[in-house]
């Protein structure tokens, strides 16, 4: 769906979410999701709001005030909010991020426990995974996903993972589903095989698909496909390349194969798809 915040453009992705009683009462739970592309226009100042906040900011600059602090975030950080205290955050023209609100079980007392410990605003090398796992999340419901309110909390409380162990993270082995996927977004141009992925994972390819459909929710594959739409419809967007370059840049030897996964999947052509997006 699209937003109708002030300050967000037309190419911005959201999902709303409304829990069961439920899942308020015994899970965590979502209830937004989004990526964002926004001017200087948008900006929230509140005293309260029920959810709690996590952004990752992917270009650009967010100006935040909370916890008794004023700051900048930039590309790369991440910021935690507790949105039941006073807090204020504005973009300045070009920002792109993405975010989760989320609640229940007992989430605000563990973020009220990792905004003692580290503050708002997280500058870690575990950004990028944070960062990895928001937009995933916002790419799966993007691409018509759905999840029962156990694995939707399985995910919240994922999240709050990452964001609580970060020093730990950061001396741990990465994962090596998250290196193989580290591995498909930057190489998205060049041809990618499944052989390839589970080599860099060093795992068997049987056991290495399976591993990386539990994590991702997706097959190897078909995430290899996802990404590549998805910058692709970034670059329809945002860029006045043709779909040929395109199709090029995104790892399609040919714009006609290009073209017919992006009819399947989106549901449109990258022309019609760029003609709605910018109206």
């Amino acid at each position: 769906m699209k937003s109708v915040d002030s300050g967000v453009l037309e190419q911005s992705v959201c999902f709303s979410f409304t829990p069961s009683a439920l899942a308020e009462q015994l899970y965590f739970y979502m209830t937004w999701c989004g990526h964002y592309y926004c001017t200087s226009r948008y900006m929230f100042k509140r005293d309260f709001y029920p959810p709690l906040l996590v952004m990752y900011i992917m270009e650009g600059t967010m100006h935040v005030q909370h916890m008794g602090r004023t700051f900048e975030a930039n590309k790369g950080d991440v910021v935690l909010i507790d949105c039941n205290n006073p807090h204020y955050y504005q973009a300045e023209n070009g920002l792109e991020f993405t975010f989760i609100h989320f609640d229940g079980s007992n989430s605000h007392e563990i973020v009220e426990h990792i905004l003692e410990i580290r503050g708002p605003l997280l500058r870690s090398k575990n950004n990028a995974l944070i960062g990895s796992f928001i937009y995933d999340t916002v790419s799966f419901y993007e691409n018509g996903g759905y999840e029962n309110i156990f694995d939707t909390s399985m995910r919240v409380y994922k999240l709050l993972q990452l964001l609580h162990d970060m020093d730990d993270y950061q001396t741990q082995k990465e994962n090596p589903i998250h290196m193989s996927i580290h591995y498909i977004k930057d190489n998205i141009g060049k041809k990618i095989t499944l052989k390839e992925l589970s080599e860099i994972a060093n795992m068997s390819v049987y056991y290495f698909s399976h591993r990386f459909k539990e994590e991702t929710g997706f097959s190897p594959m078909d995430y290899v496909i996802n990404t590549r739409l998805e910058k692709a419809k970034m670059l329809l967007v945002r860029t006045t390349k043709t779909v040929a370059e395109i199709a090029y840049e995104v790892g399609y030897g040919s714009s006609g194969s290009f073209i017919n996964i992006f009819n399947d999947k989106v549901g449109c052509s990258p022309k019609t798809y760029r003609r709605l997006m910018k109206i």
